[in-house]
């Protein structure tokens, strides 16, 4: 339950579900729609059901290139009296007895025709086509409202709009959409061993010093660029353990944001600056620390008349499985989200060796396909500790795994970020 009393330590670390439901139950989905035009709305909600503004074809569409024409006159010769292409509604020919007039793919069908021959189905000769057999009416055209009828639902509310409903939509005339404004976020990076690298020299002498190249807050920019395109990153900043600083920006900069997301700084040490802000704040903690290995420190308050602050490690794996779980669900709730467009955890591949999960966690992998199954082998045990960063180069994507174990041969969802590869030690075939 959320409390005004902050806890200086991780008293009770809380299932992820419950979590879920405790942010989802305290912040309210956003309401402001605006209505675009369907060639923006790529990446954005539907507010309301979108649906068809007319029949369509709204007159009948050639489903094939060849030749309109009335099917009293097959079999016969008939004389070729124009062409109908895609792209022009009004046509100009009539196709009277004895007549044929040449159509593409997709062009509406002019008046007096009934059927369309298939161009493979006739003999040109000169002017004229033969047509060697009868052909019935009704045939290789799409007749009016093939496609959509009029006020039928294309794409409900709550849907992520894609290129692919662009292209479907804007075939049968849907220009407009009504969509909720994208959700608004803030990204603090906290840490006063952290800088953000500039110049690559520079750089690896810092980092040789003991200093961190700050790449949490930038994973974090990623995955929300990535799956949740219906948000918006406003700001990104580094900042150093200073916590009236970070309160400033909180309260000033990225008051009207929101959420605003803190990297690091969220565990039970001295340096806390989600302990400390939400004591001088008076922010209301809705839970602190999330029961998962990899992203233990996740917590989450709200600010009186501010934003919704979620508190992710600062450690790059951790960051992300705290997205996965906490942070993914949230923005869809805060989106109005019900289907989006492409989840983090958009494939399941076999295991191809066990583990032993006391918590739920991420579990570096490798991924390699072998007769058309994705099989996920988990790096060695010792590649998996959070202090050993560049493991992450090894591995090919994430398998999410809740506290339990499992055998070889299991299904999991898996967090692909690399093309799937080889077995190890698999030969390359001779060509």
């Amino acid at each position: 339950m959320a409390s005004r009393r902050v806890p200086r330590y991780l008293e009770r670390l809380t299932p992820v579900n419950e979590a879920i439901q405790i942010v989802t139950s305290r912040v309210k989905p956003v309401e402001e729609t605006v209505e675009a035009p369907v060639w923006e709305a790529i990446g954005l909600v539907l507010a309301e059901d979108v649906r068809a503004p007319h029949d369509f074809p709204p007159r009948p569409r050639a489903a094939y290139d060849g030749y309109a024409i009335r099917s009293s006159d097959t079999p016969g010769r008939l004389r070729v009296v124009g062409e109908a292409t895609i792209g022009k509604v009004d046509v100009k020919y009539r196709v009277e007895p004895g007549t044929a007039v040449y159509v593409s793919t997709g062009a509406y069908l002019p008046d007096g025709a009934d059927t369309v021959i298939p161009e493979e189905a006739v003999r040109r000769e000169g002017d004229y086509i033969v047509v060697e057999k009868e052909f019935p009416a009704g045939k290789n055209f799409d007749p009016v409202g093939a496609y959509v009828r009029k006020g039928q639902v294309l794409l409900p509310r709550g849907y992520v709009v894609t290129m692919l409903d662009v292209a479907g939509l804007l075939d049968v005339a849907v220009t407009r959409v009504k969509v909720y404004r994208p959700i608004s976020v803030g990204i603090i990076a906290t840490g006063t061993e952290l800088f953000e690298p500039v110049d690559p020299a520079e750089a690896e002498q810092r980092i040789l010093r003991g200093e961190v190249a700050e790449t949490t807050a930038k994973l974090i920019e990623w995955a929300i660029d990535r799956y949740t395109p219906w948000t918006v990153v406003e700001e990104r900043i580094l900042l150093p353990d200073n916590v009236d600083t970070i309160a400033w920006y909180l309260t000033r900069q990225m008051r009207h944001l929101d959420l605003v997301i803190l990297t690091g700084g969220t565990g039970p040490s001295d340096v806390d600056p989600f302990y400390q802000l939400a004591e001088m704040l008076d922010g209301e903690v809705l839970f602190r620390g999330l029961f998962v290995k990899g992203g233990r420190p996740t917590s989450a308050m709200i600010l009186p008349g501010g934003p919704l602050v979620l508190a992710l490690s600062g450690h790059p794996v951790s960051a992300l499985h705290g997205f996965i779980r906490l942070v993914y669900p949230v923005l869809k709730h805060m989106g109005n989200v019900v289907r989006g467009v492409e989840p983090p955890l958009p494939a399941i591949a076999e295991l191809a060796g066990d583990i032993r999960a006391k918590r739920p966690q991420p579990v570096k992998v490798k991924l390699y396909l072998e007769d058309g199954k994705l099989y996920a082998e988990p790096l060695p045990l010792e590649r998996q500790h959070s202090s050993v960063t560049v493991s992450n180069c090894e591995a090919d994507g994430l398998a999410i795994v809740e506290n339990r174990q499992y055998q070889r041969g299991e299904r999991v969802p898996v967090m692909i970020y690399r093309e799937p590869g080889r077995k190890e030690g698999e030969k390359r075939e001779e060509a």
